[in-house]
């Protein structure tokens, strides 16, 4: 009796397994002849009965379910207490239960899986990354044998996805640097908007190009600035030039008015070589704050006597060449004065020899030959000089 009432379960619960749960799903209603009831229970009662049923069937389900291994919780005294009617409420429950447990194990593995996937891919698109700015972009990926295949799956998406958007973001940087030389508002292209790799490139581009405009436009209104100091005349910026545009010129204005002070105090203190007293230039009489400092360079020239008097011995010495000090070679001044009394010098020397060799009754013949051979000394001491 008892292995026929088993095999008979069985066959009902393969059967209810089999169908769908939701509309063998009811609650019995009052004509229900279950458990026989007497007329004293209500239809709250035989609800309640049905729904402890379900529940416990529910729950078996939802648990063998989980674990895909279907009446995993029967056993051999399974249903034996319970009516027909009543086994097919457990078996209800148990249905329902069952594809619960089923969907929710499902759900868990597909989350899990998405998971080891995403990780993999973060991981393999940063090493794309990696690999594309040292150039050793690897061709073939080998599997990580401590990885799961989802993991090694994601891997390769993300690494293929890094080099993708960084061959990309080549193309978005140098159209953003042309966008930027010839417009100064950014509007970056939808095939670069949706990536943060490809719009950063592309705005990198752009901000590349507007820095070496404003650059470019800085060094040609401190050029202009610099033109306008230098000629000593009224500051006036151009209206054109705001904000750093401005400061570079007038940042030119200013090193061309020190540098102009600089050459004109440089011209005062070569004209000391020329002039034994000071005397203004007239190009400066309507200038007067240059005036000071030309004025400040020929005082300040405090080397005229000593290379007066270092040229005037040089040429009084006998057989003595020009030799201006290598300070003064390239001062075109100074070289000029030396020769002056280097010149004075020798003709002291030719003066001195002539008495000497008349007082001693020596040959003129022989003062001629000295005379002549200074000339020709002098004239190749000028060549050099003049070269």
């Amino acid at each position: 009796m008892m292995k026929k009432k088993l095999a008979v379960i069985s066959t009902a619960c393969l059967l209810i397994l089999a169908s769908d749960p939701v509309s063998s799903y009811a609650t019995p209603d009052s004509s229900s002849d279950v458990l026989d009831q007497p007329t004293s229970v209500t239809n709250e009662d035989v609800k309640a009965i049905f729904d402890s049923l379900y529940q416990e069937g529910y729950s078996l389900g939802e648990e063998d379910g989980y674990a895909e291994k279907k009446f995993e919780q029967f056993d051999q005294t399974t249903g034996l207490d319970k009516s027909s009617e009543e086994f097919t409420w457990f078996m209800m429950g148990y249905t329902v239960g069952y594809k619960k447990g089923q969907q929710q194990k499902e759900e868990e593995l597909k989350t899990e899986q998405e998971n080891e996937m995403a990780a993999g891919e973060e991981e393999g698109y940063q090493q794309g990354i990696l690999d594309y700015k040292h150039a050793t972009i690897q061709s073939e990926i080998d599997p990580f044998p401590s990885k799961s295949s989802d993991w090694n799956k994601g891997y390769v998406q993300g690494y293929k996805k890094a080099i993708s958007l960084m061959d990309l973001s080549v193309k978005a940087k140098k159209e953003g640097y042309d966008q930027g030389l010839e417009n100064d508002s950014m509007s970056v292209p939808s095939m670069y908007d949706d990536e943060d790799v490809t719009r950063q490139a592309f705005t990198e581009g752009f901000e590349t190009a507007q820095a070496e405009v404003l650059n470019q436009q800085k060094k040609q209104f401190e050029k202009q600035g610099y033109v306008q100091g230098y000629h000593d005349l009224s500051l006036e910026v151009p209206a054109e030039a705001e904000g750093e545009l401005q400061t570079a010129f007038e940042q030119g204005y200013e090193k061309g008015q020190k540098q102009k002070q600089k050459d004109v105090k440089a011209d005062g203190y070569d004209s000391a070589f020329t002039y034994q007293t000071y005397r203004a230039p007239k190009s400066l009489q309507d200038k007067p704050e240059l005036v000071k400092w030309y004025k400040a360079g020929f005082y300040s020239n405090k080397d005229v006597k000593s290379l007066q008097q270092k040229a005037y011995k040089d040429g009084w010495k006998l057989g003595k060449e020009m030799s201006v000090p290598k300070k003064y070679k390239q001062n075109k001044a100074a070289v000029a004065m030396y020769k002056k009394y280097f010149e004075q010098g020798q003709k002291k020397q030719d003066k001195t020899v002539s008495h000497i060799l008349l007082g001693s009754g020596i040959v003129l013949t022989l003062v001629a030959l000295i005379m002549l051979w200074r000339l020709r000394l002098r004239k190749n001491e000028e060549t050099t000089l003049d070269s």
